[in-house]
């Protein structure tokens, strides 16, 4: 990983900056506690209430789903991992070398064996390419810059090809798991067979999900035995479970709940800054919402700052780009709309729509404060005349709607995983990616050079360009950052929840 090539892409990847949140010796106040001997092997069983439904856990199918990601990561791996400043470091492959800058040659990690105990190979890591390929699902239009691979079983390599020089793609396939499943295995990838450092061994959709320890891990063994991942989406049963030890961690404490949360004396609370933000996605292609003077209303008749402070407090803050601010070249945008009702009726009645029109609006109900988001929204759009149906669905509904673009809008959170402009704005609004109906040319081209580039001044002013773009066109709604509100019971040791919030179970444990 020598090359001056490789150096220029590490020096982009560290200008990322995302803050750790570790959760041990982060006391809120109360009784300090005094942690005691580690409990017995078959008492380390947590359940953790994630912030986030897990839709699936065929990862390929759904690469970018933030619950999905958020257990499978513990059962899968990728040829490399991000660190807490979403800067590449060696999983799977030991090390990595643009040997041109269009060739990346990857060199695997050897003796490493599979939970069922079959050996991993290059040709494992070539045929789970070829699954995420296939799928054609949210990481295409990250991954289409790649022409080819190889696999060398017998030199542990494999080597991927690139139509031009791509400062991203290594962060990238952080999000590329390996699994033992042929390509067109959809029942194996349904249940996926991987290195990590759990097995996957109950799902139940829209309940729970339960990992068990690999008693043949490559790397150091997990400390617990089990780990279940547990959805509540009642906002007072959460704080329940918590303090009446059925669950020990829970994420997404909502802003009226942190003061109940600090006072418990047997819990700590710590919040942080990361990579989630929330947006609300328009459907371009949908009448009337394929007229931007329509977009811009809506988005004008949206008090944001005052809706956002009103729901979230301090737990959040309004964005000024299309990306969280933490990320690198997610730049403020110029001529972002602003709160002004007037203007919103005076765009509708230019748009031919003076008496407003009905549309509707999509949302997971896995995520607590959406409805209180989605019911604002309505009321305010109401009062410039648009009427707008919410459709509260639970995760696996909202998932499969969301695909088929059976939608008008959508509103959810989502997260920059890898620190990069390039990961949202790329992936996300780019013709190839097919997301939201919105394609642009001219930002494809500077979006696309802005990947290729390795300064990084250089790559500050093209995406500079490419929200400056975006805020004119509207294509969606940008709304708030916000940050991790994290609370366990403090007989967990061990916990640190990255920028991603896709935590590394193995190194927690259970004390009395």
């Amino acid at each position: 990983m020598t090359s001056p090539f490789r150096k220029g892409l590490l020096g982009l990847a560290a200008a990322t900056a995302a803050v750790a949140l570790a959760l041990t010796g982060c006391s809120s106040g109360g009784t300090p506690y005094t942690s005691g001997a580690a409990l017995p092997d078959a008492k380390q069983n947590l359940t953790f209430v994630p912030n986030y439904a897990v839709p699936s856990t065929d990862v390929t199918k759904n690469p970018l789903e933030m619950g999905t990601n958020q257990v499978m990561s513990n059962v899968l791996q990728a040829l490399v991992k991000l660190n807490d400043k979403s800067v590449p470091e060696p999983q799977l492959a030991t090390s990595w070398d643009w040997t041109d800058p269009t060739t990346l040659v990857f060199k695997l990690r050897k003796n490493v064996k599979f939970s069922d105990g079959a050996d991993f190979t290059a040709t494992n890591v070539k045929n789970s390419f070829d699954r995420y390929i296939a799928q054609k699902q949210a990481l295409a239009a990250a991954l289409s810059v790649i022409t080819s691979y190889e696999a060398d079983d017998s030199a542990g390599t494999f080597t991927v090809h690139t139509k031009a020089p791509t400062g991203t793609l290594v962060g990238i396939l952080a999000l590329v798991y390996i699994g033992e499943g042929a390509a067109t295995d959809d029942a194996a990838w349904s249940k996926p067979v991987g290195t990590g450092a759990f097995v996957l061994s109950d799902y139940v959709p829209n309940d729970h999900v339960t990992l068990t320890r690999n008693k043949s891990y490559w790397g150091t063994k997990a400390k617990l035995k089990t780990v279940t991942f547990k959805l509540i989406t009642d906002t007072n049963a959460k704080i329940t479970a918590l303090s009446n030890g059925q669950v020990q961690v829970l994420n997404d404490v909502t802003n009226d709940q942190i003061p109940t949360v600090k006072g418990m004396s047997n819990v700590t609370f710590t919040q942080r800054s990361g990579l989630t933000y929330y947006f609300l996605w328009f459907e371009n292609q949908h009448k009337p919402l394929d007229d931007v003077r329509v977009r811009k209303a809506m988005w004008e008749a949206l008090d944001l700052p005052t809706i956002v402070k009103s729901l979230y407090g301090e737990t959040a803050s309004t964005m000024d780009s299309f990306c969280p601010s933490a990320a690198f070249g997610c730049l403020p945008a110029e001529g972002m709309p602003k709160y002004d009702p007037e203007d919103a009726k005076k765009l509708l009645a230019d748009a031919g729509y003076p008496n407003g029109f009905s549309t509707d609006v999509i949302f997971s109900t896995a995520n607590s404060g959406l409805n209180d988001l989605a019911t604002a929204f309505v009321s305010a759009w109401k009062s410039v005349g648009i009427t707008v149906q919410p459709r509260a669905e639970d995760g696996t509904s909202w998932l499969a709607d969301f695909t088929a673009l059976k939608w008008d809008m959508d509103l959810q959170p989502n997260q920059t995983i890898t620190g990069d402009a390039d990961y949202t704005l790329n992936r996300l609004y780019s013709c190839a990616a097919k997301r939201l109906g919105y394609c642009n040319p001219d930002l494809d081209a500077l979006m696309t050079k802005a990947q290729q580039a390795t300064d990084a001044g250089e790559r500050k002013d093209l995406y500079q360009k490419v929200v400056n773009i975006m805020a004119k066109d509207v294509p969606a709604i940008p709304l708030f950052q916000s940050t991790s509100n994290v609370a366990a019971l403090k007989t967990v040791k061990g916990l640190k929840i990255p920028p991603s919030e896709f935590i590394d179970w193995s190194g927690v444990y259970l004390t009395n």
